[in-house]
């Protein structure tokens, strides 16, 4: 490592970001369904919502895996 790796290294900094929303069922199938209603909405749906757009991801495969394991 250079010097100018290790000055790198000692400026990190810490954001409080707070604490994890918590999420209901019923908000989750809400935002999930909004996502659905049109076409590449995931994006604009999440940073509606503060959400980043993996986790809605997240939501809207296991919402859909669900159902579809329901129906079998």
């Amino acid at each position: 490592m250079d010097s100018h790796t290790i000055n790198t290294l000692n400026r990190l900094e810490v954001v409080d970001t707070g604490r994890r929303r918590r999420w209901s069922e019923e908000e989750k199938a809400r935002i999930v369904l909004e996502s659905l209603s049109e076409p590449r909405l995931v994006a604009a749906t999440a940073r509606r919502y503060g959400l980043s757009r993996s986790l809605l991801v997240t939501w809207r495969f296991v919402d859909t895996h669900s159902i579809a394991l329901l129906s079998y």
